[in-house]
């Protein structure tokens, strides 16, 4: 250790001293706290500097350094480097060193390197450099341009200048903008652009892995960031204060965003969260305050406790999966976008209807806090649970379906701001007694069992009659239009303005019939019911029906498990569903299991299904315009909206046809002018 207390005028540290006979070499420098120097010079033996060295006031004009490449390598504690005093670099007593050039032999810069070295104007690093220690140009204000050579293996400077730029071709881009980190980069370390104030774009090249903490922190100058497709994490206070940041790529590399990432980017727009993407920080996008849209993909998991607090100009939430939205673990309410931005779209079509898809098993905390633009929610049956908050604010709400069975106890801020004294509340019939007594569910005092037969001249949507090969499906699917497949055991009773089923469809002939011909034998002798076509999107289904006997009925979209309805009586069932295409949708009778016969009234003979009407929410409501010589192309009968058939009509024409008006002919909606 060589050191020197209230010292004065030139120091010169030798390179060996002599104590007591012995000479030893100078590897550690301590003890210049308080000095006023003129001038400093360290050997090229110094290893060293220990902590605040030259702390508290020392001054020094000058820092001489006999080898710069040994000086790169010395271990500087802190507030050790004495350029923090000086500010100005020599290589002897009246040579200054503005333009630094890192020697071929230096593999590694040290922390605090270059700290405090205001005197600096440029930087040239070899390729020989493969590691930039913590803070090594920190304060370099006069410092216009790094220079990086090409085929540089590690860029990973802590940098606090006010131009920094470096490229792979050695070009020299000055006053920090537009800055083009070199392909031979991985890693953007921390705070590794600092309050560089004067950067205005970067393009992060696909070799960079990670950006660690605070690497673009307050760069208020930066507008704009590209990231490349290889970064898997984005750092803690990545780019914190940033805010005129207008546009940021996330790749869909990046797994990560860290606690404050984005905090402060008040001049952000929009974000899209990609679905690489897991996890979103503490207060990551807080202070946003610009942002009117954000993206959320469908792998995130968490998103941690005011991660979106004070983004006030949100106005949507775009996401494409609702069963992974219902799983999001969300820290607290200013976690959820929705808070703020009231309105929630799936696949680009906002959901004012909201049906939790039967493959949702629990719906989290908060999940549509704040969501006013709901106007109805249908939950299904497979939800075991509901968490705190989950449709608080939810103040548009006009209708709340819960198809659950067995009501469980939930928090009853789950409804905070829902008008629960209005608002009414659908349960499956015989469970009102359940509700009325079950934590939570009870704040509704309009709770109603689902079992409501339609009123007469109501429009009942559907068609009787046997569907012949002849019929054209592209021809006469439009909007909700749908057909009646029957043989002699399907009839139509217009008596009762109905369908009635009196054969049950097995399970195993239903795992035969999607792939037979809609208008084959083989689909009439295995399938007696009603087939019909929703539109891709999300919706509920409703049928108006009635079901006595060892008889239930039994709704099936597509591929997925049919859904039974074992009540007795007329029942008014709904069952939400979710699909990607147009898809077939099949009503028809099966025969009560042994689970399934619970609270169905035994009656004589096999029982029946009577069919009043159905009705679904997605799909274009649809009248095909046609005159009436194409009415009377065949005699198949004609019905009226309530499901009668008209027999005849005022003018005596055959095959029922009728005076102008709304009719049902083949399964179709008709227009008779």
């Amino acid at each position: 250790m060589y050191g020197r207390d209230y010292c004065n005028g030139d120091i010169v540290i030798p390179e060996k001293v002599e104590y007591e006979g012995v000479e030893y070499t100078v590897t550690n420098i301590g003890g210049f706290w308080g000095c006023s120097l003129n001038s400093i010079t360290i050997p090229k033996s110094v290893t060293t500097i220990v902590v605040d060295a030259f702390a508290s006031g020392s001054s020094i004009q000058k820092v001489i350094v006999e080898d710069i490449a040994a000086w790169c390598n010395i271990f500087f504690e802190q507030a050790s480097n004495p350029l923090s005093c000086s500010g100005h670099l020599y290589s002897d007593e009246n040579t200054e060193i503005k333009d630094l050039i890192i020697p071929n032999s230096v593999t590694s810069i040290a922390n605090y390197a270059f700290r405090g070295c205001s005197g600096l104007t440029s930087v040239t690093i070899p390729n020989s450099v493969t590691s930039i220690g913590n803070y090594a140009f920190v304060g370099c204000s006069s410092l216009t341009s790094i220079v990086v050579e090409s085929g540089n293996s590690v860029y990973d400077s802590r940098d606090n200048c006010n131009a920094i730029i470096e490229t792979n071709t050695n070009t020299l881009i000055t006053g920090c903008q537009n800055t083009v980190i070199p392909n031979s980069v991985t890693s953007i370390g921390e705070l590794a652009f600092l309050n560089c104030n004067s950067l205005t774009s970067v393009t992060i090249p696909n070799s960079v892995t990670s950006i660690r903490r605070g690497a673009f922190q307050n760069c208020s100058g930066l507008t704009s960031v590209s990231i490349g497709n290889s970064v898997t994490s984005i750092g803690e206070r990545a780019f914190y204060g940033c805010s005129n940041l207008t546009s940021v790529t996330i790749p869909n590399s990046v797994t990560s965003i860290g606690d404050y990432a984005f905090y402060g980017c008040s001049g952000l727009t929009s974000v899209t969260i990609p679905n690489s993407v897991t996890s979103i920080g503490d207060y990551a996008f807080y202070g946003c305050s610009g942002l009117t849209s954000v993206t959320i993909g469908n792998s995130v998991t968490s998103i941690g406790k005011n991660a979106f607090s004070s983004c006030s100009g949100l106005t949507s939430v775009h996401i494409t999966d609702l069963d992974a939205w219902c799983n999001i673990s969300f820290g607290n309410y200013y976690a959820n976008p929705l808070l703020y931005a009231h309105h929630l779209f799936l696949n680009g079509e906002e959901v004012k209807d909201l049906v939790i898809p039967n493959s949702v098993t629990s719906i989290g905390n908060f999940a549509f806090y704040g969501c006013s633009g709901l106007t109805s929610v249908t939950i299904p049956n497979s939800v075991t649970s509901i968490g705190n908050g989950a449709f608080s604010g939810c103040s548009g709400l006009t209708e709340v379906v819960s198809l659950i069975e067995e009501p469980f106890g939930i928090n009853k801020n789950v409804w905070s701001s829902v008008r629960t004294s209005k608002t009414p509340l659908y349960v499956p019939a015989g469970t009102k007694e359940k509700y009325e007594a079950a934590e939570g569910w009870n704040v509704f005092t309009n709770i109603i069992e689902m079992g409501i037969a339609p009123s007469e001249g109501e429009d009942i949507n559907y068609g009787g009659g046997e569907i012949s090969g002849e019929t054209n499906l592209n021809g006469n699917v439009v909007g909700n239009i749908y057909y009646n497949i029957g043989d002699e055991n399907g009839e139509y009773s217009s008596a009762e303005g109905c369908i009635t089923l009196r054969t049950p469809v097995s399970d195993e002939q239903m795992s035969q019939v999607e792939g037979m011909d809609l208008f084959g034998e083989d689909m009439k002798n295995n399938f007696t019911g009603i087939i019909f076509m929703v539109q891709a999107g999300s919706g509920t289904i409703k049928v108006n029906a009635e079901t006595t006997g060892n008889m239930v009925l039994k709704v099936k979209v597509g591929s997925g498990k049919p859904m039974e309805f074992t009540l007795s009586g007329k029942l008014d069932a709904k069952l939400p569903y979710e699909v990607s295409k147009p898809t077939y949708v099949y009503i028809y009778g099966g025969s009560s299991s042994e689970a399934g016969a619970k609270g169905v009234r035994k009656a004589a003979g096999d029982g029946e299904v009577k069919i009043y009407g159905i009705s679904w929410t997605s799909g274009t409501n649809g009248i095909k315009t046609i005159d009436n010589g194409q009415l009377t192309i065949d005699n198949s009968p004609v019905y009226n909206l309530n499901g009668q058939r008209v027999i005849s009509s005022p003018s005596g024409r055959p095959g029922g046809v009728p005076t102008k008006g709304i009719y049902i002919k083949n399964g179709k909606k008709v227009l008779v002018k």
